[in-house]
């Protein structure tokens, strides 16, 4: 290819995804659900004296001293991440207790009380924590409650299904939802009659040739 050319796609190419980028991000802001992921609130430890800010409304001054430990929005807390002024730590939603508990019992865990959002929140934060175990910690505990989920979608009464969306978490409620209607379809499908209709074509006797 002329080495002309060549750049001009390429060009082309860096901008299409720069586009698509800004799209996606574009999304992702007016999307009202990662809004609310963003509101989760996060531990921070400063690492350096801010001034101007009113975290504290009982304190007496409008500074933040090193070492000082709050609670932050993740959106904020991420910003301040990024400009190393302070360390996100772990939520509580993600401790040991949690941990052990997912790892003796996981599809019983009612995890909506812990974070309406756990698996994107967690998603989130994973890189920002420095817990490498994070990543794998989600996924286990995400298979482990799956399979659960769609047998009670297939199967559940009607009380049961109340009791079970109460400690769903608001991905696991979407999935079953989507297993319940995928079910209901099926079953529609089922006993809706024949399924396949013969074609008015193959009834036709083929004319003799004159």
């Amino acid at each position: 290819m002329d080495p002309l050319l060549q750049e001009s796609v390429q060009e082309k190419g860096g901008s299409i995804v720069r586009k698509v980028g800004s799209f996606l991000k574009m999304a992702s802001y007016y999307d009202i659900d990662d809004i609310l992921v963003e509101e989760q609130r996060v531990p921070v430890v400063f690492q350096q004296a801010v001034n101007g800010v009113d975290i504290d409304p009982s304190a007496e001054t409008h500074c933040v001293e090193p070492g000082s430990k709050v609670e932050l929005p993740y959106w904020l807390a991420h910003e301040l991440h990024l400009r190393k002024l302070a360390k996100m730590k772990v939520p509580a939603c993600f401790n040991q207790r949690t941990k052990l508990e997912l790892g003796a019992d996981g599809a019983s865990v009612d995890l909506r009380s812990r974070c309406l959002y756990f698996y994107e929140f967690g998603c989130k934060i994973a890189p920002l924590v420095g817990d490498r175990d994070m990543g794998s910690f989600l996924l286990s505990a995400f298979r482990t409650r799956y399979q659960k989920i769609l047998a009670k979608a297939h199967n559940a009464a009607f009380t049961a299904h109340s009791k079970l969306l109460s400690y769903l978490t608001k991905e696991e409620t979407n999935l079953y939802e989507a297993a319940q209607s995928s079910m209901a379809a099926f079953k529609k499908w089922r006993i809706g009659g024949p399924r396949f209709e013969r074609a008015s074509v193959l009834g036709r006797k083929r004319k003799e040739a004159s």
